[in-house]
């Protein structure tokens, strides 16, 4: 039997919090960001046929192929191409990549950006590194702004568009109830519409400060203290939610939700349209889950019952 198989677990992350430092000359945004994985993950399965023929297919669990425009099938066929590039004379084996979703889509949780960074940490192994921390980030870049934080994943700064990385402190832990709105937001839009107020710097003084607190391990600063500063910030921690919340309100009213439930921080990730609340304990989540969950039964909301990983 020629064929290698590989299960990887692609979690979903969270924006602690997210400022945007301006617009680069190339269209992205300078971020500002922490993200934080979630034990919410898709399933992924690769299987590399090094003797069959040198093709690509992404397929969901039922057997049904998927698109080239699917993020898993992007970061394969990038991989396959810089490899070629850079060994001359490479010869490619069959890739089938099962991917089964459980990250709700539009939700600011990156998702498909976690499948891409999971299929190139799996083709990373198979073929035996061939590429340098260094260059699997650009690679990652290349294919989304969220890519290179799930090559890492935990507890990571993400500054400029994406690509710099540096790993904190660990905030494992947090407990965690998310609410997905049925109706979605586009990003594009969302960004445009930020772009209307960009925060200065005395608003971004105290994220650098706290994030200097992670990044130096100190023991006076985890997650208790970390929930304590975002609750200090109210609504100025995720420059996004604004503009998202007028294109969709009801994210506005589940923030309401989560608070009214008890949660000790209420934030969307990301541009939405995702929410999450931040609970003291597991009793005071699983009864803010239970209320919400039977408050949105019939309205096609999805609520999740999750934690800081």
């Amino acid at each position: 039997m020629s064929e290698t198989l590989y299960e990887i677990s692609a979690y979903a992350k969270i924006n602690l919090f997210l400022k945007i430092l301006g617009k680069l000359p190339n269209g992205y945004h300078q971020l500002y960001t922490i993200m934080q994985e979630v034990d919410l993950a898709d399933e992924i399965t690769v299987a590399v046929d090094e003797e069959a023929e040198d093709t690509i297919t992404v397929q969901d669990p039922e057997g049904k192929i998927l698109s080239e425009d699917n993020l898993c099938h992007i970061a394969a066929r990038k991989f396959l191409g810089y490899m070629g590039r850079k060994y001359e004379g490479t010869v490619f084996p069959k890739i089938t990549i099962t991917l089964e979703k459980n990250i709700p889509a539009q939700s600011g949780m990156g998702g498909g950006s976690s499948d891409a960074a999971a299929v190139l940490l799996v083709l990373q192994e198979h073929f035996g590194k061939p590429f340098t921390d260094e260059e699997l980030n650009g690679l990652a870049v290349s294919i989304g702004a969220d890519v290179p934080f799930f090559l890492y994943g935990g507890t990571c700064l993400c500054e400029n568009v994406g690509e710099e990385i540096t790993v904190l402190r660990s905030l494992a832990g947090g407990n965690i109830v998310l609410v997905k709105p049925s109706e979605g937001v586009s990003t594009a839009e969302c960004f445009k519409m930020a772009d209307r107020s960009v925060a200065g710097e005395d608003q971004i003084a105290p994220f650098r400060d706290i994030t200097e607190r992670l990044r130096s391990g100190s023991e006076e600063c985890g997650l208790p203290e970390f929930v304590e500063f975002l609750g200090n910030c109210q609504d100025s921690s995720n420059d996004l939610q604004g503009p998202a919340e007028e294109m969709v309100p009801e994210i506005s009213a589940l923030l309401s939700e989560l608070t009214a439930n008890g949660a000790r921080v209420a934030r969307m990730t990301g541009s939405g349209s995702a929410v999450f609340g931040i609970f003291d304990d597991e009793e005071d989540q699983a009864s803010a889950y239970d209320n919400i969950r039977r408050a949105h039964e019939k309205d096609g909301t999805e609520v999740y019952r999750l934690k800081t990983i």
